[in-house]
């Protein structure tokens, strides 16, 4: 019976006055989207609505001061949030006018807060980290995409937000990983990015873009103090097959620059040197062993052209050459071997 009635007072329970505010701005400018269709229904309101979004979690964090219990913070948000009428349960892609719920999570020393804005198609999601300072949160680094950030507006979801451990100097190195929003499609533009944090300023060393299949999620990642690495579903080059992909950024100073591995298996290096990704086809024969040490065949049928083999050698874990191609078989290319197959766990792999 307790239970019942705190349930009952929790619902009877008002809403914050910033959440009315923020409820009522966002029904504003929901109501002018024949207007603003170019940017899913986003106006300049929408910034200052992410930042009474932003500003009423930080009135939360300082109640709190010391360490919080995420899982509780979570839960108090999203009543909060349920109670101003400001989540959509019966939406499906325009959920113009409403948010989602807050995610908060702890990252060693950092709280990592995501925050999404409903847009005519799906959520718009910002990024702030937050670093204990004097029994305080203080916010410490903060990413959003706004009608105003050049070159255009390009509403995003964010999959994850990871800080390394601390280098020599003190200074970290912050990853972020994303995508276009849910009307992007299967295939869609994917984004990994990273920020160099020197106490409460932070310096953006990385902005690169890919395509691939949107997945759940469809990045994954690791950072380090020195470099990003992240795989994704590629887009189909054999057969409409799909192959995993890596990418890895070092630290060049104030900017990062793309190094080995590009793939981790031969048949998938073997994809990445196709020229165009919309050839379809399959794969001529399973990926063969050759004689020499460290060679390997992998045999492609692109569609209307005729079969092709590639000699590439592979020196594990990563490095790969591509040595030749042929219209017939290598002669003494003919061993299968299961290690063609198997992927390796790249994100815990120490370069």
């Amino acid at each position: 019976m307790l239970g019942l009635l705190a349930a009952w007072l929790l619902l009877q329970t008002p809403p914050d006055a910033a959440l009315a505010t923020l409820r009522a701005d966002l029904q504003q400018m929901a109501a002018t989207l024949d207007g603003n269709k170019a940017t899913v229904g986003a106006t300049p309101a929408m910034t200052a609505a992410k930042h009474l979004l932003r500003d009423w979690i930080e009135m939360r964090l300082a109640r709190i001061g010391g360490q919080p219990d995420v899982r509780a913070l979570n839960t108090t948000m999203h009543d909060s949030l349920r109670r101003a009428n400001l989540l959509c349960d019966e939406c499906d892609v325009n959920v113009l006018g409403y948010v989602d719920d807050v995610r908060v999570s702890q990252s060693g020393p950092f709280l990592v807060v995501i925050t999404a804005m409903g847009t005519y198609c799906g959520y718009d999601e910002s990024a702030y980290v937050f670093q204990s300072s004097g029994g305080r949160w203080q916010r410490v680094w903060a990413h959003e995409q706004n009608i105003d950030t050049p070159p255009r507006y390009l509403p995003q979801q964010i999959h994850d937000v990871e800080i390394s451990a601390a280098a020599a100097d003190g200074t970290r190195l912050l990853m972020e990983l994303g995508s276009q929003t849910v009307c992007g499609g299967s295939f869609k533009d994917l984004y990994a990015r990273a920020w160099r944090l020197d106490g409460v300023s932070s310096t953006k060393l990385l902005d690169t873009t890919v395509f691939g299949n949107d997945g759940y999620p469809p990045l994954l990642g690791r950072v380090t103090p020195d470099d990003v690495l992240f795989t994704y579903t590629a887009d189909g080059f054999a057969s409409g097959d799909a192959h995993v992909a890596v990418r890895r950024f070092v630290v060049d100073g104030d900017t990062m620059k793309q190094t080995d591995p590009v793939a981790m298996l031969p048949r998938d290096f073997v994809l990445e040197q196709l020229p165009n990704p919309r050839h379809y086809g399959d794969f001529a024969e399973p990926t063969r062993r050759c004689a020499a040490d460290g060679e390997w065949q992998v045999g492609t049928h692109l569609f209307e052209g005729p079969r092709r083999y590639y000699r590439v050698r592979w020196q594990p874990p990563f490095s790969f050459t591509l040595l030749g191609t042929s219209e017939t078989p290598f002669a003494d290319c003919t061993q299968t071997d299961d290690r063609s197959d198997i992927y390796p766990d790249i994100l815990r792999w120490k370069f």
